[in-house]
Order: structure tokens, then sequence, then C-alpha cells
């Protein structure tokens, strides 16, 4: 990922106490015979992770005034509906996933980071609920995407195939909001998009550290198998994409833009892996044709 799709994170040393044997004593995992990942640097990443939690009611002042048109209301509430719903779809998944992961992974580091992880997704939930609650719009999940979450963390290879779909959904929606962040948003809804990016790059970086090791260790089936759910969730995505242009073009939001950044930011992922679009090839971005 290159600095324009990135957040620049303290270290972890610049968030704990200066004390080199301390530091020492609480960044040294667990003695383990046989990890499947690099528990070192997912330590590092659950340290970092529990010393960024933030208190929605605290970072996001939701007595500030919502000055928007009633179509930029419309449109706002529409498409948080659907973060809205993607979000809930992600707590579960990852509520359902995490044990699964561990055990696949023989890594208590992992158990431990994806805890925090599961507690970044419950305060997106409760966040946008709240926006939302402000938007004059009552939260509601869409069964409509909940293909998407089943999609991702069912079959034999169901972790596996969980993670690689978290690659594409989180660098989706890093890709969305810092593109509604700078759109014609509200003051409180760009403030959320932006406290939400910098967990959303974190969990990024996470799927960085563990894919390289599962796609070296992933058999031929399990590759194509793999393979063919990332098509499918981002055909899913490119297709209803197209039915929300209209809207996205009314709060300035490019659609098109928004499927590139979020396919090359993968593309990159996956090119660091050691593989190339001749594994995973990508949707094209077709035209929306209006009548």
């Amino acid at each position: 990922m290159d600095d324009k799709e990135s957040v620049a994170l303290p270290s972890i040393t610049a968030l704990m106490k200066d004390s080199e044997a301390m530091n020492q004593i609480l960044m040294r995992p667990l003695e383990n015979s046989d990890p499947r990942v690099n528990e070192v640097k997912i330590r590092r990443l659950y340290l970092q992770a529990s010393a960024q939690q933030w208190f929605a009611p605290q970072k996001l002042d939701y007595d500030m005034p919502i000055n928007l048109t009633d179509e930029q209301r419309r449109v706002w509430a529409r498409f948080h509906l659907i973060f809205y719903t993607l979000e809930k779809m992600g707590l579960n998944v990852i509520q359902n996933m995490m044990s699964k992961a561990s055990a696949k992974l023989r890594s208590d580091e992992v158990a431990s980071y994806l805890s925090v992880q599961a507690a970044d997704e419950a305060r997106h939930v409760f966040a946008i609920e709240a926006y939302l609650r402000k938007l004059g719009t009552i939260p509601k999940y869409d069964h409509k995407y909940h293909v998407l979450g089943r999609a991702a963390s069912m079959g034999l290879y169901r972790v596996e195939n969980w993670l690689f779909s978290t690659l594409f959904s989180e660098n989706f929606a890093s890709c969305f909001l810092r593109q509604a962040k700078n759109a014609d948003i509200d003051p409180l809804g760009a403030e959320l998009c932006r406290m939400l990016i910098i967990d959303e790059s974190r969990h990024i970086h996470f799927l960085n550290i563990v894919l390289p090791d599962i796609m070296e260790r992933l058999s031929l089936l399990g590759k194509t198998y793999v393979r063919s759910s990332q098509f499918f969730i981002m055909k899913f995505t490119e297709l209803v994409s197209r039915s929300l242009e209209v809207d996205a073009r009314l709060v300035g939001l490019d659609r098109r833009a928004l499927l590139e950044d979020a396919f090359e930011n993968v593309e990159r992922s996956y090119e660091a892996f050691g593989v190339s679009r001749r594994f995973l090839p990508f949707p094209t971005i077709r035209q929306t044709v209006t009548i």
C-alpha cells in the first residue's frame, strides 16, 4: 500500500512507557513451537490496537448541526445504511471466525489481536448508528447484502476465504471513507470517516502480515476456491455500485474512481504476496447506463 492509501500510525514504542525491560516483556510473544504466522508482528499490532481504542461520544460531537440539503441528507443516509449493514455483518462474522482463525493459524496472538479488532467493529456499528439517527434515519440491517457475509466465511477454506475477503472489504471501506470525508458531507460525517479510517488502516496492516504466510501454504485447490470467492465478492460490489452512481454524483463521490482505487490496493497486496492478476482476475468496471 502506498503513502496515499495509508495512515501514519505511531510506533508501539512511542505508545508505551520508556522502559526497555518492560517493552521487551510486553512485546515478546508466548513460546510457540509451530506458529503459522509472524507472532512478533501480530503482538506489536495488538498492543498498538489496544492503545488506539477510542470512545465515540468523546471523539465525535453529536451535538454538531447537520447542514445538508434534503437530497444530500437522503444520499448520505442511504450510503451509511449500507455501510452500517456491512460493519454489522463484519462484526457478526469476526465473532464467528476468531477461534477458527486462531486454531487454523496456531497462534494465541491472533486471538488477542482479533478480539481488539472485534471491538473496533462494534464501535463502528455504534458510531454509524448514532450518525444515522442524527440524519433522521432509523438504522436497519439490509439483508440484501447478507450474501457477502456468507460468501466470505463459508466453505472448505473458510478461514483463508474470510481473511482474503476481508482484504478487499477493508480496502473498499478505506477508499470509500477517504472519498466521503472530502465530499459534500457535514463536519460530523467527515470526522466520523476520519476516525474510522484509522481503524481500517490497522485492519489492512494485520492482513498484510498474515496473508503472505497463508498464501504460501495454501494448496492449489484452496487457491482456486479463494480466487472464485473473491471474484464473486468483487463482481457483486461492482454490480451494486452501478445502482448508486447517480446518488454518488449528488454528493461528490466518484464510483469508478472508488472501485479503481480499491482494486489497485488489493492488486498491490497480492503482488507483495508474489501473485498477480493471473491468480486473481478483477471484474470490469462497467459504465452505468441511464435511461
